[in-house]
C-alpha cells in the first residue's frame, strides 16, 4: 500500500465504502477490546468472588464513565478539530492542536486523581453502595485511579493516530492492553486470588505497557505530527475551541455517567422491595452492562472511524462524499444492531449464564432484565450517527441536545417516573423508551439539516 494511500489525504479522495472500512473496522476493534476490561474483570470476579464483586464493581462504573468522558471531551474534540484543519491545508494549526490535546489530558488526570482519592467514598455511597459492597467498590476503584493518566491518554490520542491515515496502528496499540488484561486477570485473581484489587491491578498495568505503545508513535521521526515540547503551551483559543468540539460526545458519557448513578440507586431502592434484594439488582444490571458494552462499545468504535472521514470532507466542502458516509453508516449500523437484537432477545439466558452459573436467582434476574433493557437497541445506533454528524461537523449545540436528549431529558425522567408503576423491571424498561425517542428526535434534525446542503448526491 503506497503512502498517499495510507495518508490522511486519501480520506478526501478514496471511495466511501472502502474509506469506512479501512477507518472504523480497527476503530471498532480498538473500542471492542476497551469493553473488554470491564468485561474480563467481571468475568474472573465472578467465578473467584461471586455477585457482591460484581456490584461492587458495577458501583465504580459511573467514575469510570466520567474519566472516559473527560478523555472523549479533549480526544474526540480535539481530533473533530483536527481532522477540519487538515481537510484545509492547515498543517501548522493542526499541530498546536494535537500538542494542546496531549497536555491538557495530562493536566485533567492530574486533577480528577486528586478529587478521586477525596471524595471516593462519599460518592461510592450516593451511588448505592451499601455496608455489604462498599470494601468491593472502594478497593477495586482507588487502585484503578492510580491508572488515570493511561485511561485518559490511551483512548484520548488513540484518535489522533487514526486521522493521521493509521486506524490499524491505533488498533494494535488498543489490542496489546486487552490482552494483557486478559493474561493478568487470570493471574492476579485465579491465581494469586488477590479478588477485586486483582482486577484493578490487571487493568491499571495492561494500560500502562499500551501507554508505552501509544507514546512512541507519536515521538517517531516519520510521524508526520508529532508531540513536540515547545509546542504545548496552552492558548486559550485552542483550548476553548477543543472543549467545544467535544463537549457533544462528551456530554453523553458525562450524562451516561449521570444515568448509571442513578440507575444503581433506582436498582437499590426498588431491588430491595423485591425478593432480590438491592445488591443483586445492582449485579445484575453488572452483568447486562458487561454484555452491552461489548455491543455498544464497537458502535462508539464506528461512530468514532466515521468522524474524520465527516469532518475532512465537511471541511474540505466535499458535500457529496459527507452525505455518502451517512448514508452507509446507517446501513451498516441499523443492520448490525437487528442482527445482535435478535441474538439477545432469543438466547438472554445463555449470555448471561458465565457471570451467573452459581446464582440462580441472579441468573433469573440478568435474563428477564437483559431483555427489556436492550429492546430498543437499533435505535441507539441511529441516535448515536446523527448526534456525531452535527458533531463532526462542528455544530456541536445539536450534537449535546441529542446527547442529553436520551441519557438526562428522556431517560432520567422515565428513570424516576416508571418504576413507581412496575418497580424494579420499570427501572430496564425506561431505556429503550428513551432509546426510540432520542432517535426519532435525532433523525428529524439530521433531515433538516441535510436539506441545506448541497444534494449531488444521497
Amino acid at each position: 500500500m503506497s503512502n498517499k494511500k495510507t495518508s490522511f489525504n486519501a480520506i478526501g479522495s478514496v471511495s466511501i465504502p472502502r474509506l469506512i472500512l479501512r477507518f472504523s473496522i480497527p476503530s471498532m476493534v480498538s473500542m471492542a477490546v476497551e469493553s473488554l476490561y470491564n468485561f474480563v474483570d467481571r468475568f474472573f470476579v465472578a467465578q473467584e468472588v461471586g455477585y457482591l464483586g460484581i456490584t461492587g464493581i458495577t458501583l465504580s462504573f459511573p467514575i469510570s464513565l466520567f474519566v472516559m468522558a473527560m478523555s472523549i471531551l479533549i480526544g474526540v474534540g480535539g481530533n473533530t478539530l483536527f481532522s477540519i484543519k487538515l481537510g484545509e491545508k492547515k498543517n501548522t494549526q493542526a499541530s498546536l492542536i494535537l500538542n494542546h490535546s496531549f497536555l491538557i489530558l495530562i493536566l485533567m488526570s492530574l486533577v480528577l486523581f486528586v478529587l478521586g482519592q477525596i471524595f471516593l467514598e462519599p460518592l461510592l455511597k450516593a451511588f448505592g453502595a451499601s455496608e455489604a459492597t462498599l470494601p468491593y467498590a472502594k478497593t477495586y476503584t482507588r487502585i484503578l485511579l492510580l491508572g488515570l493518566l493511561f485511561q485518559m491518554i490511551n483512548p484520548g490520542m488513540n484518535n489522533f493516530i487514526r486521522s493521521m491515515g493509521h486506524p490499524k496502528t491505533a488498533m494494535f496499540r488498543m489490542l496489546i492492553g486487552a490482552g494483557l488484561n486478559v493474561i493478568f486477570d487470570w493471574i492476579f485473581i485465579v491465581k494469586f486470588k488477590w479478588g477485586v484489587a486483582g482486577a484493578a491491578w490487571a487493568t491499571i498495568l495492561a494500560q500502562f505497557i499500551a501507554f508505552l505503545f501509544i507514546m512512541w508513535f507519536f515521538f517517531k521521526k516519520d510521524t508526520p505530527i508529532r508531540i513536540e515540547k515547545r509546542l504545548m503551551k496552552l492558548r486559550f483559543s485552542f483550548v476553548r475551541r477543543i472543549l467545544i468540539f467535544g463537549l457533544p460526545m462528551s456530554m453523553m458519557q458525562m450524562c451516561n455517567s449521570l444515568m448509571n448513578m442513578i440507575l444503581n440507586k433506582s436498582l437499590a431502592h426498588y431491588g430491595n422491595e423485591s425478593i432480590y434484594g438491592g445488591d443483586l439488582a445492582i449485579s445484575a444490571f453488572g452483568v447486562i452492562n458487561s454484555i452491552a458494552m461489548i455491543v455498544l462499545m464497537p458502535l462508539l468504535g464506528f461512530i468514532q472511524g466515521i468522524q474524520p472521514i465527516l469532518g475532512y470532507n465537511y471541511g474540505a466542502k466535499h458535500y457529496s462524499r459527507v452525505k455518502s458516509t451517512l448514508k452507509y453508516a446507517f446501513s451498516l449500523v441499523v443492520s448490525a444492531l437487528l442482527v445482535a437484537w435478535i441474538v439477545i432477545q432469543s438466547a438472554a439466558p445463555y449470555l448471561v449464564l458465565p457471570f451467573t452459573k452459581d446464582n440462580p436467582m441472579l441468573h433469573e434476574l440478568a435474563s428477564e432484565s437483559i431483555r427489556v433493557f436492550m429492546l430498543g437497541l437499533p435505535a441507539i445506533g441511529i441516535g448515536m450517527i446523527c448526534g456525531n454528524f452535527f458533531q463532526a461537523t462542528g455544530k456541536p449545540l445539536r450534537s449535546i441536545v441529542l446527547n442529553m436528549s436520551r441519557q438526562v431529558l428522556i431517560l432520567i425522567p422515565l428513570l424516576l417516573i416508571i418504576p413507581r408503576y412496575y418497580g424494579l423491571r420499570g427501572v430496564f424498561m425506561a431505556a429503550p423508551i428513551s432509546d426510540v425517542s432520542a432517535a426519532l428526535l435525532g433523525l428529524f434534525l439530521l433531515s433538516k439539516e441535510l436539506k441545506k446542503i448541497p444534494s449531488e448526491s444521497f
